[in-house]
């Protein structure tokens, strides 16, 4: 099997790599200062979530192959164990887009999503959107538009046994950083209004 000009012509030039390699050490440097963002608003004491789930350290981590792509992601705050996730993931999947996105299972799963349907309008306002089936699954087509979605369409989603709320932004976003951040704070904000306790 030969290899094409185009292919030959990428392998055998290191600059793709050398942006490569410097475009994900900045963006593994986005996801700390999210994570700060997020610090200076987690109230643990007033959150229903799982005992354990890391407030203060979280995890940043990159791979090479998520349905053929690059990525890099945050996970924090976050738990995982015996049937229980609380988790606030953000990735930025190369080739694609910049996603937040809060992914909770277990004891309190119908207090979230009771909250979702007494909250839908803000959501859906605020372009937030939920997965319709698959709990690892970042694709467009796994997510349902909260402001184009019908009760019928809803109903099945709420009889998973996880919820996952996300918000897309388009991959031109990373050109502000300012902007991510005011957007890491507001989705964080937002969300808070499934998770505090009463």
């Amino acid at each position: 099997m030969a290899f094409t000009p185009e292919e030959l012509a990428l392998i055998c030039d290191p600059t793709p790599f050398e942006l490569k390699h410097a475009a994900t050490q900045k963006l593994k440097a986005l996801m700390e200062r999210i994570r700060e963002t997020y610090l200076r608003y987690v109230q643990p004491q007033h959150t229903l979530c799982p005992e354990q789930t890391d407030f203060s350290r979280g995890q940043i981590a990159k791979g090479e192959n998520y349905e053929g792509y690059p990525y890099v992601m945050l996970d924090f705050p976050k738990f995982y164990g015996q049937g229980e996730i609380f988790t606030y993931r953000t990735m930025f999947w190369y080739g694609h887009y910049f996603i937040f996105s809060l992914i909770l299972a277990g004891t309190h799963l119908q207090t979230y999503q009771r909250r979702l349907q007494t909250h839908l309008i803000r959501f859906a306002e605020e372009d937030f959107l939920v997965a319709k089936a698959e709990l690892w699954d970042w694709r467009r087509t796994a997510f349902l538009s909260l402001r184009k979605a019908s009760a019928s369409e809803l109903l099945p989603i709420m009889q998973l046994p996880f919820l996952k709320l996300a918000k897309v932004l388009e991959p031109s976003v990373l050109a502000h950083e300012e902007k991510i951040l005011e957007e890491a704070q507001k989705f964080y904000c937002t969300t808070a209004l499934l998770t505090a306790k009463n």
